[in-house]
C-alpha cells in the first residue's frame, strides 16, 4: 500500500501547485496527504461568484479583423538614408565586377582590334581613345534612361480626397475596416456577428463577415482559434435573458476585392489607419485593440 501511495504522488504531483511540492512528502501518509489534497480540492474548486458566473447565459460573437497591409514601404527617415549611402559606397568600392562590365571590358578589347585592323596608321593611344568612347556612349544612353525614370507618387487621388472607403490611400501604413452600426452609441466597430447553430466560431466570422461586407470581399484567416476575447455585460435596462457578450476575435488580412456593404445591417463602413480609428471607436474598446494589434497609443 505504501508503494502504491508513492507511486501516486510521483505521478499526481506535477499537477500540484508549486506552493504545495513545499509541503508535500514523497511517502504520503495519514494527515499530511489528506490536508494537502483538502487544500488542493478547496483551490480547484468555484466559489461563489465564479459559481453564478458558470450557470449565467452570454451571448457569443465572432468579430473580424480585416488589415489591408502596407503596400509601400514608410519613408526613410534621415538617419536611415545617410546609413543606406553609406553601404552603398562599401559595397561600390569592395564589389567585384558584373557581368556588364565583363562585357564591356570584352567589347572594348574587341574595339581595340577592329580599330587595329581598319586603321594601322593611327598610334595606339588614339585607338585606346577611340575605343573607349564606343563603350562611354553606350554607358551614356544607360545613364540618360536611367535619370528618365520617375518613381510612382506615394499620394494618390484617395489621399488627396480622403476617400476612406478606398483601399488605395496610406499605402505606406495598415488600414483597418470599421463598420457603422444603426445607434447611436458603440456605433463604430469591426464587423461582427452572434454565433448560430452548430458552427465553429470561425464558420461564424467567415458568413459574418460575407453577410455584412459582401462576398466579393476576400481575406487570408491567420488561424481556427480566435486571437482575442472581449466581454461586457449588457445595460440593466436590455431586456434579454444573456448577461453580455462574448466576442472572440479573428485577425485576418485583406486578398482582394472591395466592400459591398448590406445596408440592411449597417450605416457605413471606413479603411482607417490606427491613428484615425480613435476617432471612431470607444476608448476601451481601442485600448483593447492594442492588446493584439499594432496601434499607436491613443492621444489624451
Amino acid at each position: 500500500m505504501a508503494a502504491a501511495n508513492s507511486c501516486f504522488c510521483i505521478i499526481s504531483r506535477r499537477f500540484w501547485p508549486r506552493s504545495l511540492l513545499k509541503t508535500a512528502a514523497i511517502n504520503v501518509s495519514g494527515k499530511h496527504f489528506s490536508t494537502s489534497c483538502r487544500y488542493a480540492n478547496q483551490k480547484l474548486q468555484p466559489h461563489g461568484q465564479n459559481v453564478q458566473s458558470l450557470n449565467q447565459k452570454w451571448r457569443l460573437v465572432s468579430a473580424i479583423c480585416v488589415e489591408r497591409l502596407p503596400v509601400i514601404t514608410q519613408p526613410a527617415a534621415e538617419i536611415e538614408s545617410r546609413v543606406q549611402e553609406l553601404f552603398d559606397r562599401i559595397e561600390d568600392e569592395q564589389s567585384i565586377i558584373s557581368d556588364y562590365e565583363i562585357e564591356l571590358n570584352q567589347r572594348h578589347k574587341a574595339a581595340l582590334t577592329r580599330l587595329k585592323a581598319i586603321e594601322s596608321d593611327v598610334n595606339a593611344k588614339d585607338r585606346e581613345a577611340l575605343a573607349r568612347k564606343e563603350v562611354e556612349e553606350e554607358l551614356a544612353e544607360l545613364e540618360q534612361e536611367a535619370k528618365q525614370f520617375q518613381p510612382a507618387n506615394r499620394t494618390t487621388q484617395a489621399d488627396e480626397e480622403d476617400d476612406r472607403k478606398s483601399l488605395d490611400r496610406k499605402l505606406a501604413e495598415s488600414l483597418f475596416l470599421l463598420v457603422k452600426k444603426a445607434r447611436n452609441q458603440h456605433a463604430w466597430q469591426m464587423p461582427q456577428g452572434q454565433h448560430e447553430g452548430e458552427e465553429s466560431l470561425r464558420e461564424t466570422a467567415e458568413r459574418e463577415l460575407g453577410e455584412e461586407c459582401g462576398q466579393q470581399l476576400k481575406v487570408k484567416f491567420l488561424s481556427n482559434a480566435p486571437c482575442a476575447l472581449y466581454s461586457y455585460t449588457f445595460h440593466p435596462n436590455y431586456q434579454s435573458d444573456q448577461v453580455g457578450a462574448k466576442v472572440f476575435f479573428y485577425k485576418t488580412f485583406h486578398n482582394e476585392g472591395q466592400v459591398v456593404l448590406n445596408n440592411s445591417e449597417l450605416e457605413d463602413y471606413a479603411w482607417v489607419t490606427g491613428e484615425e480609428m480613435q476617432n471612431y471607436v470607444t476608448p476601451e474598446y481601442y485600448q483593447f485593440l492594442t492588446k493584439f494589434l499594432y496601434l499607436p497609443k491613443r492621444d489624451k
